[in-house]
This record gives structure tokens, sequence and C-alpha cells, in this order.
């Protein structure tokens, strides 16, 4: 039998006016009585009309800001649009507005006017992705202040009062990359690591996870070269092109920046035989994976992570309904080329 109003009353102790304010999260409710009924809602597994619910909800505007640097991949910030449109779609009759924000890579002082400006502008929750510093801890401090909720995505900021992280399990996955290097590196031997820096919470932590499981199988971190390039092709290629005029006997270069072709381009014009592990899986990916000149890499899913960052943050402000965990961390598939 399909769970009814006057049966949610009923078990939770409440009037049916009660249960229609929760439901259409209208106030005068206590928070005890609010998720008391809630509680029972998830219990009976009961699912309000799609139209009747959005329309009691659409007198009241929700408004949410997406916050996202400029992304340097077409195909990055094209996957992050996808989830975005996809939580517009399926919201479209709730009255919901999301702003996207977008700021310069690496302009922590143009990201944090962003948030200020959105809230100054009504948004009642942030998504999002930014540099682990102690200037953004300080802005997600003051939004938890005033009680506007902020989930990160694609890059976390842990131990930050944010609502919840969804992206990559970024240490995991560079101890993945850690164990597919181990099987072509021998011990004593150079490679290279290039990413974008540490600032970035996602590329260090693969970095930081890429030497942790290398180091547990027998290879040693001082055998390891480091190259910021800050996802730069100009920068990826010098970089590359250096290192290895300077390492004969390097055969490994671990991927951790989006500027991959950089790395590839060096590698050629080099004359050399290079093994190369990289991350996602965008075009540039997939064809230099089909070429040879890629040999694996770790995809990630990042329109789930724009998507599931705004309904996470959407329950929240309008059904009063946190996260039940603290990360969300989409497959990280190993892909070569015969995989893609």
């Amino acid at each position: 039998m399909r769970a009814t109003i006057k049966m949610i009353a009923e078990k939770a102790g409440v009037s049916i006016g009660t249960v229609d304010r929760v439901l259409h999260d209208r106030p005068y409710v206590k928070a005890e009585v609010r998720e008391r009924v809630l509680q029972v809602m998830e219990e009976l597994e009961y699912r309000p009309n799609r139209m009747a619910s959005a329309l009691a909800m659409s007198g009241t505007a929700r408004r949410l800001a997406f916050i996202q640097p400029g992304w340097a991949s077409d195909y990055v910030r094209g996957e992050m649009e996808a989830g975005v449109t996809r939580f517009r779609e399926e919201r479209r009759d709730y009255n919901v507005t999301v702003d996207i924000r977008t700021y310069p890579e690496g302009d922590t002082a143009e990201c944090l006017a962003l948030v200020d400006r959105a809230v100054d502008e009504g948004a009642q929750a942030v998504a999002l992705c930014a540099s682990d510093c102690p200037e953004v801890r300080a802005k997600l401090e003051e939004l938890a202040k005033k009680n506007i909720h902020a989930a990160t995505y694609n890059s976390d900021i842990a131990g930050a009062p944010r609502l919840c992280y969804v992206g990559e399990d970024a240490r995991h996955a560079g101890r993945v990359a850690g164990e597919i290097a181990a099987k072509f590196l021998r011990p004593g031997e150079p490679y290279l690591l290039a990413y974008a820096g540490p600032a970035y919470a996602g590329h260090k932590g693969r970095a930081d996870g890429f030497l942790e499981r290398l180091e547990e199988l027998g290879l040693r971190r001082e055998d390891c070269r480091v190259a910021y390039t800050h996802n730069d092709y100009a920068e990826t290629y010098r970089a590359v092109r250096q290192a290895l005029s300077e390492e004969p006997e390097l055969r490994y270069i671990y991927m951790v920046t989006l500027s991959v072709p950089g790395c590839v381009d060096a590698i050629r014009a080099a004359g050399r035989e290079v093994r190369v592990l990289a991350h996602d899986n965008g075009p540039d990916i997939c064809r230099l994976l089909r070429e040879g000149a890629v040999d694996f890499t770790i995809g990630q899913d990042l329109s789930y992570q724009s998507y599931q960052a705004l309904h996470l943050l959407f329950r929240a402000v309008a059904e009063h309904k946190l996260p039940e965990k603290d990360c969300y961390y989409p497959a990280s598939p190993i892909l070569n080329a015969e995989t893609i």
C-alpha cells in the first residue's frame, strides 16, 4: 500500500497539517518534530507527487551558487556544465536558480570575491572548487557562521566546515597510479611526477598517494623528480624536456596535470620511449591512448561531481536533509587503449 500523509501523521504522532508544513518546507515546525516527520517519511518510503510538490514549493525561491576555476580543458568545463544542466532540468519546477561563477584558475582573491558576491545576491548555498589555503578555510568558517551551506567538489578542503565533498578520492587514485607504475619501474631508476602544485588539494592528494604507494613497494622517493607545471602546456613541455635531457635513464612519467599533450610533445621532440600514466578521460587523453603515447589513464566522472554537489545542497536548503556521508566518491576506473 502506498503511504499517505494521514499514515505519516499517525505514525509520527502529529497532525496532518504538521506533515503538510514539513512536506512543503513551511515555518512554525519545531526542529525535532520536523526531523521525526522526515524520518517517518523515509521509513514508509513516502514519495510525494512531483508536480504537486513542485507547485507547493514554487513560492519559495532557492538560489545556489556554483563557483569554479576557469578550467583549462574544454572537456572538464563541458562535463561540469553537463552536471549543472542535469540538475537544472530535474529541478526546473522547483523555483531554484543556479548561478555559475568562474574565476581565473589560481586567483584565490577573485574566488573569494565571487563567494561574497553570490551571498550578497541571495545565495543560500555554495558549491565551491577552490585551493586549500587559510583564506578559503576562513571563508568557509564565515559561511558556516551565517548558516550558509557550502559543499566542495573536485578538490576537497578536508576538515573545513563544509557540508560535504563530492569528487575523486585523490589519494586513493594516486595509490592506484603508484601500483601501476611499480610494475614498470626498477629500484634506483628515476621517474618524473608532474602536477599543478600543492595548493590544489586534488592534485596534491594524487601525488602523495602515488609516492606513498611506491615507497611501500620499495621504490625510493629520492628517485622521483617533481615538476610543478600549473596545468600549463608550455611549462609542462619545458619541464619534461629538461627532465629528459638531464635524466638519460628516465623511462616513466606520472602526469597529474591537465597538460598531458605538452608532456607527449616533449617526449616526441626528444625522440625517447617513455611510459606515461595520466588522469581523466577527455578527448585529448583518449586520442593519446589510441596513439600509444599514453599507456594508462585513471578516469573520473566529472558531471557527477557538479550534479551531486548541487543535489546535496538543494536537499539541505529545501528539504532540511543533510548528507549521509562526509565524502561522495565516484569510481576511478583504470583505462587503456582497449577500454576507452
